[in-house]
């Protein structure tokens, strides 16, 4: 059996080496490595060291030989090690790039092969993703926007206006709402849950996909929601009765008070008919008033945010048998949206005025 292996440090070496290991921004490679000598300067066999950290003795060995040789720069690897990067940061920015201007979607095997066909680089996909998220760029959902079709210097007077009413509300000048429609289908789309591992959750689909079911809903925020149920799509006649009552209930508020009541609403088509425009005049000498959003602005009314929790919270993952089923579940969802937010909601029926 041969001499045993053993390294001497002086107190500077030792405490270098130390501060080395206690270190958060070095590889920890080169962590271990200081570990290593300064365990063996203390007394430790190298087959303990090996045993410790579940390296093979020659690799010991190896560590300790190249400190004695090259003290402090033993412990870091030779230049030039593994292959040689086949990418570079300009080929990663090109793609971030072109994920921000070009108005399609790409999935890692997509970009795998424009790399290869326009920047002459050559990964895998699963390359690819991993170096993608090195760069913060990760896969994630994407939506729906209308913005290169607004306006913006109409936007920013509309939206300067509208705080103005929000500020209004606030101090309980004037009473501020805002009105929509939105629909549900009988079958949701899929989406994820809890469920055991090595199992998968299966959603039959019912018989027929149905019609769809559309809503109109007129929201004072954390104050109260009214709204109608149709089958297929709203007439001015039904939007024409949901705001008659509002209407009806401004024009009262309006002489005990003196406060006028202002509804925020897109451009829809039953929101401007001619029919409807003709009832403008009536509407604000009972202290009714129409605020129109700017087109292609829908993010600007408050209720798209009541539609989304309605959607997601209440009524994602189901299937119904049919539209009654949806009505009523849609109706269960309004009420458990409002105890939870501690406001009214109120349905107004509209059987004679909903289009089949």
């Amino acid at each position: 059996m041969g001499a045993r292996l053993r390294v001497f440090l002086t107190p500077e070496e030792d405490r270098t080496l130390l501060e080395l290991f206690r270190a958060t921004t070095l590889p920890q490679r080169v962590k271990d490595r200081a570990s290593v000598v300064r365990l063996n300067a203390h007394g430790w066999y190298v087959e303990k060291i090996a045993s410790h950290f579940k390296w093979s003795i020659s690799r010991v060995r190896d560590t300790l030989h190249r400190w004695e040789k090259k003290g402090l720069g033993g412990l870091w690897d030779k230049p030039g090690r593994g292959s040689k990067a086949k990418w570079k940061d300009a080929d990663i920015n090109y793609v971030e790039e072109c994920l921000k201007q070009e108005p399609r979607t790409y999935n890692s095997k997509q970009l795998a092969e424009k790399l290869a066909a326009e920047r002459q680089v050559f990964l895998s996909p699963d390359r690819l993703r991993r170096v993608l998220k090195k760069k913060g760029i990760i896969w994630k959902r994407t939506r729906i926007s209308h913005k290169n079709k607004q306006d913006p210097e109409e936007k920013q007077i509309k939206q300067a206006d509208l705080d103005m009413l929000k500020f209004a509300a606030a101090a309980g000048e004037i009473d501020l709402k805002y009105l929509d429609e939105s629909g549900f289908c009988l079958w949701s789309s899929v989406g994820y849950t809890y469920f055991p591992k090595k199992e998968q959750k299966r959603q039959e689909q019912t018989r027929i996909r149905g019609r769809r079911l559309s809503i109109l809903g007129i929201m004072q925020p954390k104050v109260g929601f009214n709204y109608g149920l149709a089958i297929g799509i709203f007439t001015s006649k039904s939007y024409i009765k949901m705001m008659e009552i509002e209407a009806e209930e401004a024009s009262v508020e309006l002489a005990k008070t003196g406060r006028i009541r202002v509804i925020v609403q897109d451009n829809g088509s039953i929101h401007k008919s001619l029919e409807v425009q003709s009832k403008w005049p009536l509407w604000e000498l009972q202290g009714l008033y129409i605020f129109l959003l700017p087109k292609y602005c829908s993010e600007m009314n408050e209720i798209e945010l009541e539609w989304q929790h309605l959607k997601r919270d209440e009524l994602a993952g189901r299937m119904f048998e049919d539209e009654l089923d949806l009505a009523y579940a849609v109706m269960a969802g309004v009420e458990s949206r409002s105890t939870e937010g501690d406001y009214t909601a109120k349905r107004v029926k509209l059987n004679s005025c909903s289009s089949s």
